[in-house]
């Protein structure tokens, strides 16, 4: 196809009394390939369906509205300004150069990512890899046209690395000197090279959807950027800067780029290309220029397909995580959770319900050249559906504890100075609910308190200490009743302080606390928060007297509330991240040093991720661990062996133990 005279746009353009300079390209420069195509229909009905879910704030820090309730509409907030351009919050990363492959889509789309990371996560835009997300996708090596749907699909199914894990050109045979798109013998071939340990590398997104109409602009002022696909004609390889509409030439064919904002006063998109720096000519007051430009609205059915944006990015694991690794060759219980407990420092001991119900074990402590076990608790079987828990007292002391399939609870010991386990030994004469496990905390040195819910869904609650015949109990914390198939989880937020949580009937969350001579108080409904079903509610204490609870909402969301002396209630319920965690998990969490909190939850694909919180950084993740992956409908748990030494303990898809670590 013969190039448009340079005279002959520049005389359309003042015809049209057209507001954009008219630039020559280099002289004997290739044109640069295009390679949108507009996505199937379908596929775009089903994005379109899914923009609710991603126009929603979260809700307000101490806000009342509970979890999983009415959120406010993100785009039905504030008006949006006239005009907006993301680069004013120095988000957007700096224009690349797709060169003479077909590749824009794959430029667009990662760019978009590396936008809301910047954005979601407060680090730098990171430089992803279009030569991983075009050529080792599900596209395949070649440089032909793909559509935004089906690439930002790929970005949350698989993930894409960083430029420096596989660089774009380095994707292709040597290329000659000078190329001309339309000669065969002279395309670029394009090859997938393979990324060594490319699960530990990978950004991903959570979700991405498509927006329409007004709900663009609104997005854009709120949420991010957006890409998109328009139509090329000739007269826009003339581009050099201002504000583009079409006034001449044939069509050449689609091509996808980065909306980074708009101007209704000027009636424009504002758009990051991906031709290299010298498209537009150098930059302009105005913005367009060195790889940027605005189009105006309609131009070149810039319109015609909505535009899609993305949100929860997940960022590469951090490093310092190692595992996975099997636990011997133990196997749990369907449904089954591992729970851990550290009796000294950098000693761990595992427990979990084997496949018919035997209460197993296991240790590890840093002489030993792997994890020692599976020792089985003699006598010991738990109920369907119930978790082994453990508590250390006191130095290298150990105390076990499980729902029976007669449904009472039992207990069992450990210290070194006996033979092996002692137990296992009812704790009184409470049958506790289906589907439930005994929770406990060591309030002070060798005191132990332990809660269960009842077989009417009470809250009960029983004790030990040396000076005791026995087991006191169970009392019945009044006002207390949990939803079936969760359980009451306690801690203790100073010496001989108590706080505990649990889902009520009505899935609202709940606490009371207990203190010497002042007993019990409670039952209070914390905000409006409301959990899923058959989940719980984790605490954790960062400081003395400051405590972190967390829930899955009915959303699936994650969400936390807070509480210190020197609130006058509780703050929250905050939502972290996007994440969506798999029907019938909970979110666990330790403090593994002062003032630092890490969370772990199963997403809905049944990926084990992490998301950390530190004062002055905020909530950061999630994050995969590594390539874990977990039994439906199991949760994961984590140990703190060390101060910032974080061991965390799942269910596989294979029903066998697995493990990891994390240290700075």
């Amino acid at each position: 196809m013969a190039e448009l005279d340079i005279h002959e746009v520049q005389q359309a353009v003042a015809e049209a009394r057209a507001k954009w300079r008219v630039q020559a390209p280099p002289a004997g420069a290739a044109r640069h390939p295009l390679g949108w195509n507009p996505a199937p229909g379908a596929l775009v009905q089903a994005a379109l369906q899914r923009t609710a879910l991603l126009v929603r704030a979260p809700v307000a820090p101490g806000s009342a509205e509970g979890l999983g309730s009415s959120q406010a509409p993100l785009l039905g907030g504030p008006p949006r300004p006239p005009s907006f351009d993301w680069r004013s919050r120095k988000v957007i990363g700096p224009v690349t150069d797709q060169r003479w492959c077909g590749s824009c889509v794959s430029f667009a789309t990662v760019g978009l990512v590396s936008a809301m990371a910047a954005i979601e996560l407060g680090v730098q835009p990171p430089d992803l890899s279009e030569a991983d997300q075009h050529f080792c996708s599900s596209h395949g090596a070649g440089c032909g046209g793909w559509n935004n749907h089906d690439a930002l699909d790929q970005i949350r199914q698989r993930g894409v690395v960083g430029e420096a894990d596989f660089p774009y050109m380095s994707a292709f045979d040597t290329p000659p000197v000078t190329t001309d798109p339309n000669d065969p013998n002279a395309l670029w071939v394009a090859h997938c090279r393979g990324v060594a340990d490319r699960p530990g590398k990978i950004w991903k997104i959570t979700a991405f959807a498509a927006f329409s109409g007004d709900a663009r602009k609104d997005y854009l002022a709120k949420v991010g950027p957006l890409v998109c696909g328009f139509q090329v004609y000739e007269d826009f390889d003339s581009y050099g800067g201002g504000l583009y509409t079409h006034v001449t030439g044939a069509l050449r064919g689609g091509h996808a780029v980065l909306v980074i904002g708009y101007d209704d006063n000027a009636g424009c998109w504002i758009c990051r290309n991906s031709w290299g720096s010298g498209f537009g000519g150098p930059a302009d007051p105005d913005g367009t220029g060195a790889g940027f430009f605005r189009i105006g609205y309609g131009q070149c059915g810039i319109d015609n397909e909505p535009m899609y944006g993305a949100t929860g990015v997940i960022p590469p694991s951090p490093s310092g995580w190692r595992g996975w690794w099997p636990v011997g060759n133990g196997q749990a219980a369907p449904n089954g959770a591992v729970f851990g407990v550290s009796r000294g420092p950098d000693q761990l001991d595992i427990f979990v319900p084997g496949a018919h119900g035997e209460t197993n074990t296991a240790a590890w402590q840093p002489d030993f050249t792997s994890w020692h076990g599976w020792w089985q608790v003699q006598g010991g079987v738990a109920a369907p559906g119930s978790a082994v828990t453990a508590v250390s007292r006191s130095r290298d002391k150990l105390d076990i504890f499980t729902l029976g399939t007669d449904h009472r609870i039992y207990t069992a010991a450990w210290e070194p100075g006996f033979t092996g386990w002692h137990g296992w030994w009812p704790v009184l004469d409470l049958r506790g609910a289906p589907g439930s496990s005994v929770f406990g905390v060591s309030r002070s040195a060798d005191k132990l308190d332990i809660f269960a819910v009842g077989a009417d869904q009470g809250i009960y609650s029983a004790a030990w200490e040396p000076g005791f015949a026995g087991w006191h109990g169970w009392w019945r914390i009044q006002g207390g009743a949990a939803a079936p198939n969760s359980s009451v989880t306690a801690v203790s937020r100073s010496a001989d302080k108590l706080d505990i949580f649990a889902v009520g009937t009505d899935h609202k969350v709940y606490t009371a606390a207990w203190e010497p001579g002042l007993g019990w108080r409670g039952w209070w409904p914390v905000l409006g928060g409301v959990a899923a079903p058959g989940s719980s509610v984790f605490a954790t204490v960062r400081a003395p007297d400051h405590l972190d609870i967390f829930c899955v909402g009915t959303d699936r969301g994650v969400y936390t509330a807070a509480w210190e002396p020197g609130f006058t209630a509780w703050h929250g319920w905050w939502r972290i991240g996007t994440l969506r965690a798999m029907p019938g998990t909970s979110v666990h969490a330790v403090s593994r040093g002062l003032n630092k909190l890490d969370i772990f939850a199963v997403g809905e694909d049944g990926t084990i991720c992490t998301a950390a919180w530190e004062p002055g950084l905020g909530w950061r993740g999630w994050w995969p661990i590594l390539n874990g992956r977990s039994a439906p409908g199991s949760m994961v748990s984590a140990v703190v062996r060390a101060p910032d030494h974080l061991d965390v303990f799942a269910v596989g898809t294979d029903h066998k133990v697995w493990t990891a670590a994390w240290q700075p």
